[in-house]
């Protein structure tokens, strides 16, 4: 085997994201993953122009959507000279549900009285653009800092079954990150990895936050082709005062990974 080994730039989601493969030695890479997170979500859409708020939902317990769910996501990467990268990445998480409610909900304009079924909907599509430096980079490992750009296209509905007063929302959200990343050789063939990603920042209509971390283990079995498994943590909360979504949004998803890799 040679000395190359996989390893991770990782990003929420979601959301969300978000991880990448390569070695010091690659120049270009790519992975194919498969998150299989449990998931905790609640979801408020107010009144806009008013000071009552609408009803706190828990996705999972009050309108029954899945509260572990897998979606695939997938990354590329290039290095640009000695030490700086680029990275993209990209996944969805959507989910849906028909239930019958055991509480009064208030969504936006509309009042969903108790026993009523409902049909909703979330979905979550995450697009992460990160640049790195790598302050050390050495045939044993490699460690960095990076800054980026996540974007989440967020589309919310609830309605009454049938279609009848519904109540959908979509909006796009661009977030700045910042983070930093870290690899170490334990062999030829196996590499430790992690990353961790972080936002705090109110601007505009939007105030919000993330942390989105990854511990993973990479086998780089060939030359250009690795696999491995990790674990992935995302915390995700976004409260907006704008006409596309007047309320708040709170994801949390944790759970494991497992991913093919590529690089050159």
């Amino acid at each position: 085997m040679k000395k190359n080994v996989s390893a991770l730039a990782f990003t929420l989601a979601c959301v969300s994201g978000s991880a990448v493969a390569e070695s010091p030695e690659d120049s270009y890479w790519a992975e194919l993953s498969y998150f299989y997170p449990t998931i905790d979500s609640t979801a408020r859409l107010d009144v806009p122009g008013t000071a009552r708020p609408g009803t706190t939902v828990g996705l999972e317990d009050d309108l029954d959507l899945a509260d572990r769910k897998g979606t695939p996501y997938a990354t590329l990467g290039m290095r640009l000279g000695e030490r700086w990268r680029l990275e993209l990445e990209y996944y969805q998480l959507n989910r849906s549900s028909s239930t019958s409610i055991a509480r009064q909900i208030e969504w936006g304009n509309v009042a969903y009285p108790v026993g009523v079924t409902l049909d909703s909907r979330l979905d979550t599509t995450v697009y992460r653009l990160t640049g790195g430096y790598s302050f050390y980079r050495a045939p044993q490992g490699e460690a960095g800092v990076s800054l980026g750009l996540h974007v989440t296209d967020l589309s919310t509905a609830l309605s009454r079954q049938g279609g009848a007063e519904r109540e959908a929302r979509d909006t796009l959200v661009p977030l700045p990150t910042a983070g930093l990343y870290g690899s170490y050789k334990l062999s030829q063939q196996f590499q430790l990895r992690g990353r961790v990603d972080y936002l705090s920042l109110s601007y505009g209509n939007y105030d919000g936050s993330l942390i989105n971390w990854l511990a993973a283990l990479d086998w780089r079995f060939s030359r250009n082709w690795g696999a491995g498994l990790g674990y992935r943590y995302v915390d995700y909360k976004l409260e907006a005062t704008s006409s596309r979504l007047f309320g708040e949004v709170n994801y949390r998803f944790k759970g494991p990974t497992l991913f093919v890799t590529a690089g050159f």
